[in-house]
Order: structure tokens, then sequence, then C-alpha cells
């Protein structure tokens, strides 16, 4: 302990959701029953042995992610959330340098693969100078939410914006949901 800990006490560690927080999560997002059913076994299953999802080389299996168990297994239960929902075209990953068609393209994806009606165009509009966060920002704002839908960013601590779209009634649930899960 440090010095000031010993006034202070110890630094308390911020409060990890539980599996019945994602277990809302999940019901609240993703819209496949099939996807619900194996994300809520393999979340339950990153709570109760996340080992399993590390290889005999201490190697993340899910993604090219850099994890080890011993630094990373309380985040194990949020990563392995999102890569299933990115392996199912559920939610989706950009760098925080992608272009604008680039973004486009994903959030077509999602779109499509949440089966949600309307349509966005793939071509850009609003220039290549425009950084990501604002190409999100403003295809969420003048595109989606016009069609009833809202784009929802989850903090992974990374450089890239992860992303999945909700129905508009939904966004302020998943806004706060994904503030816990930061």
């Amino acid at each position: 302990m440090s010095f000031f800990s010993n006034w202070f006490g110890p630094k308390k560690k911020k409060d990890q959701p539980d599996f019945a927080f994602y277990e809302n999560v999940i019901h609240t997002i993703a819209v496949s029953e099939t996807l619900k059913d194996k994300l809520l076994r393999k979340v339950r299953q990153a709570f109760d042995r996340p080992e399993s999802f590390f290889d005999e080389k201490g190697e993340y299996l899910l993604a090219a992610r850099g994890l080890s168990l011993k630094a990373h297994k309380a985040l194990l239960p949020k990563i392995a959330f999102v890569d299933i929902l990115l392996n199912h075209n559920e939610m989706a990953e950009v760098d925080w340098k992608e272009t604008e068609q680039g973004v486009r393209y994903w959030i077509i994806a999602l779109l499509v693969a949440k089966n949600y009606p309307g349509s966005l165009s793939n071509e850009e509009k609003y220039g290549r100078n425009v950084h990501t966060g604002e190409v999100l920002d403003l295809i969420n704002q003048n595109e989606l939410k016009p069609l009833g839908y809202a784009l929802e960013i989850l903090d992974i601590d990374s450089d890239s914006y992860v992303f999945t779209i909700v129905p508009l009634h939904r966004q302020e649930e998943v806004q706060e949901m994904f503030r816990v899960l930061k």
C-alpha cells in the first residue's frame, strides 16, 4: 500500500456487472433468439470458466485482441459478449481512422443482420476529412434516427469504435447499459 492508501484506504475497484446484468443487455440488443441463447451460454462461461477462452499458449480464442487470462479476467465477459456479437454481425467494430464508406458498410451490414427495415446509401456524404467519430454521429443523427434507429457505441478501451444499432425507443436504455459496461 502506498503512503496515501494508508490515509484514504486502498482504491476501490470499479464494480463489474454480474451475469444478470449481461442477461438483460443480451435480451435488449440481440435480435436473434439463437444468438441470445449462445450469448447467454458464453457469457455465463466467461464468468464461471474464463480459462476456457484461452488456448494452451494462453492466447484468447475469439479474436486477435492480445488478452491474457491473468490481466483481463474481469473484462472477459464484456469482451466475449462483444466478440460473439461481432462474429454474428449484430455489432460492428471500426478503427478510429476508418473511412466514411467503411463505416457505412458496417452500419448497412448491421441493419441487414438485424433485419431492420429501411436502408442507408453507401455513398459518401460528409467528406474525406471528417473524423470517424463525427461520421458515426452524423449518420446516426441524420440517417438512422429518421428511420427509427439509434447507433450506440460501447467503449472497450481501445482505439476502435464498437457499436450496434437499436430501435430508437430503446436508445436511452441501451445507453445506460453501455455506460455501466464501460
